[in-house]
């Protein structure tokens, strides 16, 4: 899986922006495409809907500006809140991958107990070990 560095906030109807460059790439279609949503491995997954394909989550259309709409049941279950939390988007094959962004240390990729110091994220451990 890649990370494309791509973080969009969750608006307050429960809509996230797709990039157009991910939408281009997976041939994604404005208002003619609809995506099938499944959450797998605590992470939620889009796939361009197939209909020859059986259907194992939630099929929803892509609006005109590229926003897909998450279910409730969905945002609940994962803990997401609308105009707070923002989703990280990754790439893998064909399917397009969000999971809630937690920032994380710079240094050793710690997500506990983080916080900004002089614009970037760094854990406790990593300032006492840069102190010694």
């Amino acid at each position: 899986m890649k990370s494309t560095g791509i973080v969009r906030k969750v608006d307050q109807l429960g809509r996230v922006v797709l990039p157009k460059e991910l939408r281009k790439t997976l041939n994604i279609k404005e208002v003619e495409d609809s995506l099938e949503i499944y959450v797998e491995d605590n992470r939620i997954v889009l796939k361009k809907y197939d209909e020859n394909e059986g259907i194992s989550g939630i099929v929803r259309r892509v609006d005109q500006l590229g926003r897909i709409v998450l279910p409730i049941e969905l945002r609940r279950n994962m803990n997401i809140a609308e105009e707070k939390d923002s989703l990280e988007i990754f790439v893998d094959q064909n399917k397009i991958v969000l999971k809630k962004y937690e920032p994380a240390c710079i240094f050793c990729g710690n997500a506990k107990n983080v916080f900004v110091f002089k614009g970037k994220n760094i854990c406790p451990e990593c300032v006492e070990e840069l102190k010694g």
